[in-house]
Order: C-alpha cells, then sequence, then structure tokens
C-alpha cells in the first residue's frame, strides 16, 4: 500500500493541473468570444478581474493545499486528535452561529 502522504500529495498536484487547465480553458474561451464581439462591433461591457484572488495561486497555493492534506492525513490516523480537532470544530461552529 502506498504511503498516505505520498498518495495525498499526488491528489494535491493532480487537482491543481485539473484548475490550471480550466482556467486556462476558460481565458481562452474568453478572449475567443472577446475577438468575436470586436469584429461583430459589439463594445466590450465586461473586463474580467485578474486572477490573484485571496486565495494566491502557483507555488504558494500548492504548499498550502499539501500542508492541509497533510494535517488531514496526520489526524485520520490519530483517533485522539481526531475527536479533539472535532470537538473544537463543533465549539467553533457553535460559537460562529450564535454570533
Amino acid at each position: 500500500m502506498p504511503d498516505p502522504s505520498w498518495q495525498a500529495m499526488q491528489q494535491a498536484q493532480q487537482a491543481q493541473q485539473i484548475h490550471q487547465n480550466h482556467v486556462r480553458h476558460h481565458r481562452a474561451a474568453h478572449d475567443m468570444a472577446r475577438a468575436h464581439a470586436r469584429h461583430a462591433g459589439a463594445p466590450h461591457t465586461h473586463r474580467p478581474a485578474p486572477h490573484t484572488g485571496a486565495r494566491g495561486g502557483g507555488l504558494r497555493g500548492l504548499l498550502v493545499l499539501i500542508i492541509i492534506v497533510g494535517v488531514v492525513v496526520y489526524v485520520a490516523h490519530d483517533a485522539e486528535l481526531r475527536t479533539s480537532v472535532g470537538n473544537f470544530a463543533r465549539n467553533l461552529l457553535a460559537h460562529v452561529q450564535s454570533n
């Protein structure tokens, strides 16, 4: 059986690659529609915001994802830690919902 952290890293890299392909496809479609509108004489009414959101991107986003996956894998293997993390999450959720 492969190492769970290796599997998690592989899945994280695959997810990022799928996302990058999706973004690339979306941008290409948007560029094509904009070029078509230019030829048709339609005004350009939508200016897309740059894709530099608060979630970060590139290497920083990948590192954050790997760290999160690593923590989840570690917590899943330790029953006591899993219980305390679950309790913390429930308490935090209750606190947020009460405010």
